[in-house]
């Protein structure tokens, strides 16, 4: 006979809430600690004394949500040394953690990068999750099936192409000409891919954007990319993937961020505000494939330089990235920047592999230019 186990292990007191907690209520033993969240979210929604009490527990003795996910907590194995260390244990085993390809298989002038970074400040994120302990916690973005923190390939790929946009483009508006305005757009829509909102007829979105920003480039930006493809003018321009492949990024902690918002009458906190996040000194590694399709059949020395070239062009915008402008949601609030060190990590190339390890992320830029290619 089947039961949902929401109304099965519900209820509507402190007391249910510190039994689930403790992972056995009502006879029942629930040993995972996200499910032990979730369930919290059907005696929180039961009650509203007892929300805050599920969500904070008790300001002296610790308990509810806070004490699950807590990363410091030292009782009842946070959850970050339990589902977190676990979960990444079977992703690896799976094959599942982002590893290096077999670049001899790839066409000439293919490279791998790879990093390991530590946030300086906390990565926060939103979650779809419609289901949770409270409406007053924003659950950080988790992997559908581990319940790992991560930060997904196209979020990489959407900000790593904003800050290459803002540094190249927006920052050098005034000092480049139209036709060089127009080929920086051209070499970043071959690597990130076609811009975003590019139609038949009209632009919006991205491709407005840059538009916008210098009108008498467009002619020569389109004129660029149609012969790039052999299009006629009467074809519309396509839509096409770029030379870089983002991979997902899972973080091995979590914690919980709050915000008390004050009373500008009586300067005392009216409602604590709880954000899941991941913390300051967690760890996650950066992984990016570049496979530059589009130049197959090209002389050699012309892929070399262009592999090189563009390189140099996202190293440059994965230092702005990590220790300028940051990585998370609130990011003009300084969220979601990295340490300046680099834990471990690698440039690959067909003919071999230049060590990133120990190195600074700030010097990035100048490290690829030791890189070599066949």
């Amino acid at each position: 006979m089947s039961y949902d186990l929401y109304v099965e292990l519900g209820g509507s007191t402190q007391q249910d809430v510190d039994a689930l907690i403790k992972g056995e209520h009502k006879g029942i033993e629930v040993s995972d600690i996200f499910e032990r969240i979730r369930l919290l979210a059907g005696i929180a929604a039961r009650d509203e004394g007892t929300k805050d009490y599920a969500v904070g527990g008790d300001r002296k003795r610790g308990g509810g949500y806070k004490s699950l996910a807590h990363a410091t907590q030292p009782e009842n194995t946070p959850y970050a040394q339990n589902l977190i260390r676990l979960a990444l244990d079977q992703l690896r085993s799976l094959h599942l953690i982002p590893t290096a390809p077999d670049l001899q298989a790839l066409p000439p002038g293919s490279w791998f990068l790879q990093f390991t970074f530590t946030l300086a400040k906390p990565w926060m994120s939103k979650d779809d999750d419609p289901f949770y302990v409270a409406e007053s916690v924003n659950p950080v973005r988790k992997d559908k099936v581990f319940k790992v923190p991560m930060m997904s390939a196209s979020s990489w790929k959407g900000l790593l192409r904003w800050t290459v946009m803002h540094i190249h483009l927006v920052q050098k508006e005034d000092s480049l000409s139209p036709e060089q305005f127009a080929q920086e757009r051209l070499d970043q829509t071959l690597l990130f891919g076609d811009e975003k909102g590019e139609e038949p007829g009209q632009t919006k979105d991205l491709a407005a954007y840059l538009d916008a920003l210098k009108p008498e480039a467009r002619q020569e930006y389109e004129r660029l990319l149609r012969a790039c493809y052999e299009l006629k003018s009467a074809e519309p321009l396509p839509h096409h993937s770029g030379r870089l492949t983002f991979y997902p990024t899972f973080f091995n902690l979590i914690d919980v961020e709050v915000i008390n918002p004050h009373s500008r009458v009586t300067k005392a906190g009216t409602h604590p505000i709880y954000l899941e996040c991941v913390p300051q000194g967690a760890k996650g590694a950066f992984s990016l494939l570049y496979v530059p399709f589009d130049l197959i059949g090209a002389d050699v020395s012309q892929i070399r330089q262009q592999a090189l070239a563009d390189l140099q062009l996202v190293a440059e915008g994965l230092q702005a990235l990590f220790l300028t402008y940051g990585f998370s949601a609130k990011r003009t609030s300084g969220y979601g920047v990295a340490e300046d060190e680099i834990l471990k990590g690698e440039i690959k190339t067909k003919t071999g592999r230049h060590d990133l390890t120990g190195k600074k992320l700030s010097q990035l830029a100048h490290e690829v230019r030791n890189v070599s290619f066949p």
